[in-house]
């Protein structure tokens, strides 16, 4: 007969070996900058979450069920673990290393819309126009005043 202890123990190893699994794919695409395709990897990464959550929190409400495991089980459990912990800091590092790079191109752009819209002023802090020439060139900026008070 199967203790509950085991029982426990092979649905936590089953959840995080799948759950491993789904990271590895999202890391793969995080470095092939597939960013768009991860997207379908998320329900499932969600519903094998919960799934591990779940079987850590049972195994918590009861630590003798840890004691009761079969030595075996219990190394399995352990080398389980440790390569989730390193898969977690794997996808963490890659997601981190995504968004950096999001973060880098938009103030690219912000910083080369901010210096153009510089360029494109009209007028000198003396109220003269800046470059007249470039002045009539210059496509029309849009304004609208509020006069409310």
């Amino acid at each position: 007969m199967i203790s509950p202890a085991n029982t426990q123990a092979t649905q936590l190893i089953r959840a995080a070996s799948r759950l491993i699994e789904v990271m590895d794919r999202e890391v793969g695409m995080l470095r092939a900058m597939r960013v768009g395709e991860i997207r379908a990897l998320q329900p499932e990464k969600r519903q094998l979450t919960v799934e591990y959550e779940e079987s850590v929190a049972a195994l918590a409400a009861e630590p003798e069920l840890l004691r009761a495991l079969e030595p075996a089980l219990r190394a399995e459990l352990a080398a389980v673990a440790a390569r989730f912990d390193a898969a977690v800091t794997e996808n963490t590092r890659a997601l981190n290393a995504v968004r950096e790079s999001h973060d880098r191109l938009l103030r690219a752009i912000v910083e080369a819309v901010a210096e153009q819209r510089s360029r494109q002023k009209g007028y000198t802090d003396k109220g003269a126009l800046d470059n007249p020439r470039a002045g009539r060139r210059a496509p029309a900026i849009s304004l609208s005043v509020d006069q409310r008070l």
